[in-house]
C-alpha cells in the first residue's frame, strides 16, 4: 500500500515530473543577485528547440537547458546566445520532453543583478561569460 500511495498523490497533484524522477525546484535561482531588481521579457516566449544543438543541452527529445542559460530571440524564439543579438537569460528550466513546462513560453531575464560566475555559460577563472556574449548583455549587471 506505502508504495502505491507516493505514485497516487503526484498523480493527484499534477505532478509527472515526480514520476519520471526530475528534479524540480521553486526557490529563486543561486544566479540572481536581486530578485527585486530584475526586469522580465513580457510574458516569456516560445523555445526554438532546433536550435539546440549543443551536446550539454542532451539529445533531441530530451533536451534540457538549465536556469540561467544566455539566450537570445530570433524571430520571437528563444535560441542560444551567440553575441550577435542582445543576450538574455533564461529565468527557469527547460526540458524539451516536460509534460508540466508552459507551451506558451519560458521566462527571460533582460535586465537587472546577476552573478556571473554562476551563470551555466560562465567558465575560467574568475568565471565570465564569453566575451562576444558579455559584450551584448548590456542591460544585465553582472557581478
Amino acid at each position: 500500500m506505502r508504495n502505491l500511495l507516493l505514485p497516487l498523490t503526484a498523480l493527484l497533484l499534477g505532478s509527472a515530473a515526480l514520476l519520471r524522477g526530475e528534479k524540480r525546484t521553486l526557490s529563486t535561482p543561486a544566479w540572481i543577485a536581486d530578485y527585486h531588481s530584475l526586469d522580465l521579457h513580457g510574458l516569456g516566449a516560445p523555445m526554438n528547440w532546433a536550435a539546440f544543438t549543443d551536446a550539454k543541452f542532451g539529445a533531441a527529445g530530451r533536451r534540457l537547458i538549465p536556469s540561467g542559460t544566455a539566450v537570445s530571440l530570433a524571430a520571437g524564439k528563444i535560441v542560444p546566445a551567440d553575441g550577435t543579438a542582445d543576450t538574455l537569460l533564461l529565468m527557469s528550466d527547460a526540458r524539451e520532453d516536460s509534460t508540466s513546462d508552459s507551451i506558451s513560453g519560458y521566462g527571460l531575464v533582460v535586465a537587472g543583478n546577476v552573478h556571473e560566475a554562476l551563470l551555466p555559460d560562465s567558465s575560467g577563472s574568475p568565471a565570465a561569460l564569453p566575451a562576444p556574449i558579455r559584450a551584448k548583455a548590456a542591460r544585465l549587471y553582472l557581478q
